[in-house]
């Protein structure tokens, strides 16, 4: 009997041990189950929140870059407006009177350049007889 006792006993601390060390291993595992569900709540929540925060904060400023690129289209429309109209109504015909005054000018000169040249030899001719008669006048 001592023998059945003695087994009994065995078996009982042994089931005592395995128990143990199963509760011991349920208990890590629970805890590593815990943890992880919790970390992935917090990271969820956590960025839940940041998105939510980073969200209120950038809104200003996505509207105020929404309302910028409205002027911009609006500038650009103005300044695509000013330059046709400043082209059309004031640059081009003053660069058309010009040209006309230009060309008008350069024809005349052109036309006369024959005259011009012959201008030209008639005040050589004047200047030596002008200087032949100086010293005529101031010889005699």
């Amino acid at each position: 009997m001592v023998d059945r006792e003695m087994l009994a006993a065995i078996s009982d601390l042994l089931d005592q041990k395995l128990e143990e060390k199963l509760e011991e291993k349920l208990e890590e595992k629970l805890e590593e189950k815990l943890e992880e569900k919790l970390d992935q709540k917090l990271e969820e929540k956590l960025e839940e929140k940041l998105e939510k925060k980073f969200s209120e904060k950038l809104q200003p400023i996505y509207d105020r870059l929404d309302q910028l690129d409205s002027r911009v289209d609006n500038l650009e429309t103005d300044m695509k407006f000013v330059k046709v109209v400043q082209l059309e109504n004031t640059v081009i015909p003053r660069l058309n009177t010009i040209e006309a005054c230009y060309v008008d000018a350069s024809k005349r000169y052109m036309e006369r350049t024959d005259q011009i040249d012959a201008m030209g030899d008639d005040i050589k001719v004047l200047q030596s007889v002008v200087a032949n008669h100086s010293k005529q006048l101031n010889s005699a």
